[in-house]
């Protein structure tokens, strides 16, 4: 294995884990935001609900961006080649 394999080996691996740590967050933090809300407010479980959808949304699209930027690096690479 030469060294541009280990190097795309490697990104590869950090964008997976990047994926699954921003739905981690995304989830966590949706979960525990809502049910702080819904325990100040007294609203259970309609504000767990809308957090959970509206971080969930935000975790999707910061996903999108990810792959957005790692597709671009890739073709950018290819043209270098």
């Amino acid at each position: 294995m030469n060294l541009d394999d280990s190097r795309s080996t490697y990104r590869a691996l950090g964008l997976t884990s990047g994926i699954g740590f921003v739905m981690a967050a995304c989830l966590a933090g949706g979960y525990f935001g809502g049910r702080y809300l819904d325990t100040k407010f007294g609203t259970e479980p309609w504000l767990l609900i809308a957090s959970l959808l509206l971080c969930l949304t935000a975790g999707v699209i910061e996903i999108c961006n990810m792959l957005k930027k790692a597709m671009k690096e890739m073709e950018r690479k290819d043209l270098e080649d």
